[in-house]
C-alpha cells in the first residue's frame, strides 16, 4: 500500500488528471466502481462526503456499493495512507489508473 503526505497526494492527482478537483477519478477497493468528484457531489453528496473515502453507492442507489475507507476495514489494502501535516494517517481509496477512466 502506497504511504504518502497529503502534499505528495494532491501532486499526484493534479500531475494524473489535472489541478481541477472534480476530474480528480478514484476507484472504490470494494466493488471496483470508478467515480469522478463531479460525479459523486451530482450524485447528491454533501461536503462532509469524501469521493476519496466513500463508494459513490452511497448517495446513488445502483451505482457501486456503500463501502467507506474510514469503516473497520479500511480500504482492504487496495488503497493509499495519507498522512497529514499533524501526522495523522488516514486511508483513502487508490487513484483509478488513466486507462480506467
Amino acid at each position: 500500500m502506497i504511504k504518502q503526505t497529503l502534499k505528495e497526494w494532491r501532486e499526484e492527482a493534479t500531475k494524473r488528471f489535472g489541478k481541477d478537483a472534480n476530474n480528480w477519478v478514484f476507484k472504490c477497493p470494494h466493488c471496483g466502481r470508478i467515480n469522478t468528484v463531479k460525479e459523486f457531489t451530482e450524485a447528491g453528496a454533501d461536503g462532509s462526503s469524501s469521493p476519496y473515502q466513500e463508494c459513490i453507492g452511497r448517495y446513488k442507489k445502483g451505482y457501486g456499493c456503500d463501502w467507506a475507507a474510514y469503516g473497520l476495514f479500511g480500504n482492504l489494502g487496495k488503497g493509499r495512507v495519507v498522512v497529514t501535516p499533524e501526522g495523522k494517517e488516514i486511508e483513502v481509496f487508490d487513484f483509478a489508473d488513466k486507462e480506467d477512466v
